[in-house]
């Protein structure tokens, strides 16, 4: 399931094939679609893209890894097919170019190569050579803040590359040219480096950066960017953590003794675990920076979906379940599964989405 704003994007199986449909979240109607991508037979995968929108590749790969796959492209305004053949893409694969999504694109990544763009016909476009892996981070939690269309990647130096996915342009950030680059994070409307002074390779530096690779902050002198906290900028110091806007506003300061290998803004809230297998969250106001109650479990991490700011929507036993982010107490769970039915639930947009076999409802606040 991808979207593009409030037009979700679905693909569904049945004995006839698969389909591809659109649907506009919003108010329920569709958008485009239903439209047949194939057999359902021998596929180990199929996944579907927003590859600049309206645009969306869709890929099915079969079980003999050394065969093409068969590629769609969809308008998803006109509804129509605009490319349909073989190529040379993988949903998943250790050594042919695999799909990942990144804000508003779809990169190809080959190990030990770089990354690459996907064109109108499901062939590779532009390359940034580099390792191909992209950090960690990139895999992480369901977050609030919108994706965005910047990426990075290991050059197979020492520095970071920042690059934009719509067009393989590096993003070089504004710093003198005699600094060493390290390691780079995406953020929300910009990035941040790690770096160097050519006569002062002891001490690491800070710099945070627009979209463009416009300076916008250099808060601290001498710290680390903390890669778990992808919302805000976190920099680790000698004493302490430092929470800051990516234009270089102070917005908490932290105890180095907190653990801090994740973090999430929810709101006004900043949400930081205080444990290593981060079961217990603690909160902190952004706008005092006084300490609020600790929720434990998985709810705001790997199972977290969605929020208001006040009410966080998480996964678990439950299809979903809210949390009162004030009290850490669940306010509601939905019904489980029943025998003879299937239930999920998403976020598309701003919606929450339940499947319920195979039928869609939007959800909203219970009376």
């Amino acid at each position: 399931m991808r979207n593009i704003g409030d037009r979700g994007i679905f693909l569904g199986i049945t004995d006839e094939g698969w389909w591809l449909f659109g649907l506009n979240v919003s108010n329920g109607q569709r958008t485009f679609g239903p439209i047949r991508l194939g057999s359902a037979e021998e596929a180990t995968d199929f996944d579907c893209y927003v590859n600049g929108p309206p645009m969306v590749l869709c890929v099915r790969q079969g079980a003999d890894q050394g065969a093409r796959s068969t590629a769609w492209i969809v308008d998803t305004v006109s509804g129509e097919i605009a490319f349909e053949g073989l190529s040379d893409l993988r949903v998943y694969s250790q050594d042919q170019p695999q799909l990942e999504q990144i804000g508003d694109y779809v990169v190809a990544r080959v190990a030990g190569s770089g990354m690459y763009g996907v064109g109108e016909r499901a062939e590779l476009t532009w390359f940034v050579p580099g390792g191909g892996v992209l950090p960690a981070y990139f895999e992480t939690w369901a977050r609030d803040s919108s994706p965005s269309n910047l990426a990075v990647q290991s050059s197979g130096g020492v520095a970071d590359v920042v690059f934009s996915v719509a067009d393989g342009s590096i993003v070089a950030p504004s710093l003198p040219k005699d600094v060493e680059l390290e390691r780079a994070v995406v953020y929300p409307g910009g990035f941040g480096y790690e770096y160097s002074l050519a006569d002062d390779f002891s001490t690491t530096r800070v710099a945070f950066f627009d979209d463009k690779g416009t300076q916008l902050s250099e808060p601290v002198p001498d710290g680390r960017i903390e890669d778990g906290s992808l919302d805000l900028p976190m920099v680790s110091t000698a004493t302490s953590r430092l929470v800051f806007t990516i234009d270089g506003r102070q917005l908490l300061q932290l105890p180095a003794s907190v653990a801090a290998s994740e973090a999430r803004r929810i709101g006004g809230r900043f949400f930081v675990t205080t444990t290593s297998d981060e079961q217990k969250w603690q909160q902190f106001d952004l706008g005092t920076g006084t300490t609020g109650k600790t929720c434990e479990g998985d709810s705001l991490g790997s199972y977290y979906i969605a929020s208001d700011g006040d009410v966080a929507i998480a996964l678990g036993g439950a299809p979903a379940h809210a949390i009162d982010l004030a009290t850490c107490e669940t306010l509601w769970a939905l019904a489980r599964s029943g025998p003879t039915e299937a239930k999920e639930v998403w976020k598309v947009h701003t919606t929450l989405i339940q499947r319920t076999n195979d039928r869609l409802f939007s959800l909203v606040p219970p009376a």
